[in-house]
């Protein structure tokens, strides 16, 4: 049986105190969660953070993997990050759920 997969997004600016952040989080989600597979744009593109007239098509790639994903996770601050707009906005237009990181968290806990 697959597990849906679900893509978490944290704002980032290329700040490793971003990192830090989101890796906690990662790690929180993987270890208490077996019944979803999780994917963070952060630690898949990380590397190749683009800025200026690139920054558009490194968001674009992050997109991509988005849309292979059955929900969102929004992260605190979210709505700081163009970044993290950009993906809330191409879910919605998706259709693909969104929940913020305390809604997700709260599914889980059957809350």
């Amino acid at each position: 049986m697959r597990n849906d997969l679900i893509y978490v997004a944290h704002p980032y600016g290329g700040k490793e105190s971003n990192k830090a952040k989101i890796d906690e989080i990662m790690n929180r989600l993987v270890m208490n969660d077996r019944n979803h597979d999780y994917v963070s744009p952060i630690h898949n593109y990380g590397f190749m953070y683009l800025t200026g007239d690139e920054y558009q098509k490194g968001l674009d790639i992050c997109l991509g993997l988005l849309s292979h994903c059955n929900a969102l996770v929004l992260c605190d601050d979210w709505e700081t990050s163009r970044g993290c707009r950009g993906e809330r906005d191409h879910a919605s237009k998706m259709g693909i759920p969104i929940f913020t990181l305390d809604e997700w968290e709260n599914v889980l806990l059957g809350r």
